[in-house]
């Protein structure tokens, strides 16, 4: 077995000094022990002896240890990253009120070269035209009826009821626009079906008189849209007299 050093022996036959115990063999120094006056941390080795690692540090064979440099106060206080609520919350609120937004679902079609839009909810579905059985003294407005699955509807030319002149029944775009109003089936004849969309109720304005060209009583308000106007229908309103005749006919 190898002889302790004389650092080693000194301590044990000397004893040690009244500011420094001696240390019971085989015990390993802890980092805080070992701490220089300076407040220099020290890279202590792996293992070995207390009284020998403290030889080392006297005689500097010991290496400070290399740490990152702490900032200053005030830089720690800026590299902690700040609580922004405003920015976190914003993007979810704004979504949120996006979401709850009130819109209009729309069903759109084309008269005279206006687009117009109706509630989609009232709309059973849009057909191609189909043979059109004319009905005599009937209004100039009622095209006549169609066999729609068995059952017989009647078609209004709506171009001719808003007075904006007749819908060319057999043009390639033309199309009948079936509607339930009050539980009564109505098929509309219009220039051409558009689409469906939903509009944001707070784009819908008063119908301007510049590019109302029907019975305002007819209307309900002007949606407008990049490049587009959609007039809104008031359908019960514009069906109104053909409701009326329907019912009294049932009743009759």
């Amino acid at each position: 077995m190898a002889r302790a050093s004389d650092g080693r022996k000194r301590t044990r036959k000397g004893g040690a000094p009244p500011s420094e115990p001696a240390a019971p063999e085989g015990w390993t120094a802890h980092e805080e022990d070992l701490a220089p006056p300076s407040g220099r941390r020290l890279s202590l080795p792996s293992s070995g002896l207390a009284a020998d690692i403290l030889a080392l540090a006297d005689a500097g064979g010991l290496e400070p240890a290399s740490s990152p440099a702490l900032p200053a106060p005030e830089a720690r206080a800026e590299a902690i990253p700040r609580a922004h609520n405003i920015s976190f919350f914003a993007t979810p609120l704004r979504e949120e009120r996006k979401a709850v937004e009130a819109t209009e679902h729309l069903a759109t079609f084309f008269l005279a070269r206006e687009e117009y839009g109706v509630d989609v909810r009232l709309v059973q579905e849009i057909i191609r035209v189909s043979e059109i059985t004319p009905v005599p003294r009937a209004p100039g407005f009622i095209k006549g009826v169609i066999n729609l699955r068995g059952r017989i509807i009647p078609v209004v030319d709506l171009k001719r009821k808003l007075k904006l002149g007749d819908v060319e029944e057999r043009a390639r775009q033309s199309r009948i626009v079936v509607v339930k109003v009050r539980e009564r089936l109505v098929g509309l004849l219009v220039d051409g079906a558009s689409q469906v969309l939903k509009v944001p109720v707070s784009i819908i304005e008063p119908a301007p008189e510049e590019v109302v060209e029907i019975d305002a009583n007819f209307i309900r308000g002007v949606a407008k849209m990049d490049r587009r106007l959609i007039i809104l229908m008031d359908l019960p309103k514009v069906l109104a007299l053909e409701l009326r005749d329907a019912v009294e006919a049932g009743g009759a």
